[in-house]
């Protein structure tokens, strides 16, 4: 496929809301296009479209881009200026899932025969509160089956080589409540919850790691005149360090129980639900790991002549890193402004994006002369 038609296809399927949780219309897309190329296509419990390629006995690899995007809209529209497209969703993970699309027929209208086991797999549920819920189904369905995970996520500026493990909270504090000048000096949900937060950002992260922690959204209160009854709060951890994370992770529930019949909010109550896991990597071979991210860096350089970053991250990787199998995570466009209503991708890069795809999915291929 050339560039207009790439653009095409990546037009047509950024119009497809496709929502965490709620991907379905988008997947019922890209199952009847896979059809129509003579691909036999098939759906897990999560959502997941998968093409399977058994041609031995043996584990697979995987080639994966996630369905779902960030923002909930129904009706989406992009933009061109120039070679700039813009909308929500358009770059992560849109651009990418086109370009393993535009490979695929490629490789069907080649009639290129593969050289080992394949799961071309477009996922679900990889943002967010998504939790990987997409690659968790995959990596449960065929366990201990896989060799190694491929997913294009990202532009072609990094490879992701390393899990970034999160833990994210939904904490509720409720009080009596009150009027806010009868009852005033009692202690308020939004009060209570002001200070926890306050506390957390007193937390040092632990030294030569990466790890962090952030207060994201909070909500509370019905009026300006009342003591609030009720006031709920999203926390979450990260880190790309096991033992960091475990640490900081105690650190923010040793907060959240600190306060729960606490001198001063006696009548105070705290609670709080785990609402999403990422983990870390565990035991992979690194010289496996490395080979696999060599690969991803010389072809990112070969079609764009720049080296890229490797860098740790969150994404579908987390699931079989922490199983201690081989998995990088790399894209093949130019853009920015992910997770925002301004993500815009560079139509000038779709010919390299997907040559960058295609050198890397190619290998394991037999190409007819």
């Amino acid at each position: 496929m050339n560039a207009a038609e790439i653009e095409e296809l990546l037009t047509k399927l950024v119009q497809i809301p496709a929502p965490t949780g709620r991907e379905q219309k988008r997947a019922e897309y890209i199952t009847d296009w896979l059809k129509e190329l003579g691909y036999h296509p098939f759906t897990d419990a999560a959502g997941n479209v998968i093409v399977e390629m058994k041609v031995q006995e043996g584990g697979y690899t995987v080639l994966m881009a996630h369905m779902d995007t960030v923002f909930e809209d129904v009706d989406i529209s992009v933009v061109k200026n120039a070679n700039i497209l813009s909308a929500p969703g358009i770059g992560d993970d849109t651009c990418n899932a086109a370009f393993l699309m535009a490979v695929m027929k490629t490789l069907i209208g080649q009639k290129c025969r593969p050289l080992k086991n394949l799961l071309f797999v477009f996922d679900t549920g990889e943002e967010g509160l998504g939790n990987c819920r997409g690659t968790r189904q995959l990596m449960q369905d065929y366990k201990d089956k896989v060799d190694e995970v491929i997913s294009f996520d990202l532009g072609s500026d990094a490879v992701c080589v390393k899990a970034v493990g999160s833990k994210r909270y939904r904490v509720t504090v409720t009080a009596p409540g009150g009027h806010s000048f009868h009852a005033f000096g009692q202690k308020g949900a939004i009060e209570t919850a002001a200070e926890m937060i306050h506390e957390i950002y007193r937390i040092k992260p632990c030294e030569g790691t990466q790890t962090t922690y952030n207060v994201g959204m909070i909500e509370g209160g019905t009026s300006v005149n009342t003591i609030a009854q009720k006031c709920t709060f999203l926390a979450e951890v990260r880190s790309d360090d096991a033992q960091a994370l475990q640490k900081i992770d105690e650190q923010l529930c040793n907060i959240f129980n600190s306060f729960n019949n606490a001198e001063g909010f006696a009548k105070v109550q705290i609670s709080y639900e785990l609402t999403g896991f990422r983990p870390t990597g565990n035991g992979v071979p690194e010289a496996a790991q490395k080979a696999l991210a060599d690969t991803a860096a010389e072809v990112i350089c070969r079609y764009t002549g720049r080296e890229p970053v490797r860098r740790s991250g969150s994404t579908d990787c987390n699931i079989p890193l922490s199983m201690g199998i081989p998995a990088v995570s790399f894209g093949g466009y130019r853009g920015g402004g992910a997770h925002t209503r301004q993500e815009w991708v560079d139509a000038g890069s779709f010919e390299e994006g997907y040559n960058i795809l295609l050198a890397f999915i190619g290998k394991y291929f037999i190409w007819k002369d």
